[in-house]
């Protein structure tokens, strides 16, 4: 690719992020985000992430404490490692899905340092438990950003199914 070219894809790239985002956000309200991981750095590094996103964001050590998190609070998005002791992130996302409500319609995202799985069935695994996307660690600002604001902007608005947003 020639340095036009690939500075032409940048900047497409950085446009379709800012329009991302601008949809995600567009309700003017703070993004609340739950981050559940069981490595205190790795929570750490997601909560400073989403405050450089000015996202509110809450910390949670493992699927338990997701579990009730979700049962008490409304957020707009959960990043949840797979690899914890207990339930692990497939396991509490299904939780998740089946306590209904919004909390069943939440984006959840995979964040992960083996998003191939040890079996190498880790994605069809995590879509199939009701994630929407998988970050890789180390978590990347703009990987981890891209797949937030696209979650964001894909969810219906809260409160509507699907086919009435569609029906107007």
């Amino acid at each position: 690719m020639s340095s036009t070219a690939s500075v032409s894809a940048a900047s497409e790239n950085d446009e379709d992020l800012e329009a991302s985002r601008r949809r995600a956000t567009a309700s003017g309200r703070p993004v609340r985000v739950l981050a559940v991981d069981d490595h205190e750095i790795n929570r750490r590094v997601l909560q400073s992430i989403c405050e450089l996103l000015d996202f509110e964001c809450e910390l949670v050590c493992d699927g338990d404490e997701a579990l009730k998190a979700m049962q008490t609070g409304a957020y707009d998005l959960v990043l949840m490692d797979i690899c914890m002791p207990g339930m692990d992130g497939v396991q509490t996302t299904c939780a998740i899905k089946d306590l209904g409500g919004d909390a069943a319609s939440t984006p959840i995202i995979a964040v992960t340092a083996n998003p191939e799985g040890d079996a190498g069935d880790g994605p069809q695994r995590y879509f199939a438990a009701g994630m929407c996307a998988i970050v890789q660690k180390p978590v990347r600002i703009e990987q981890l950003a891209r797949a937030i604001y696209q979650a964001l902007s894909d969810r219906p608005p809260q409160g509507v199914t699907l086919g009435r947003a569609l029906d107007g």
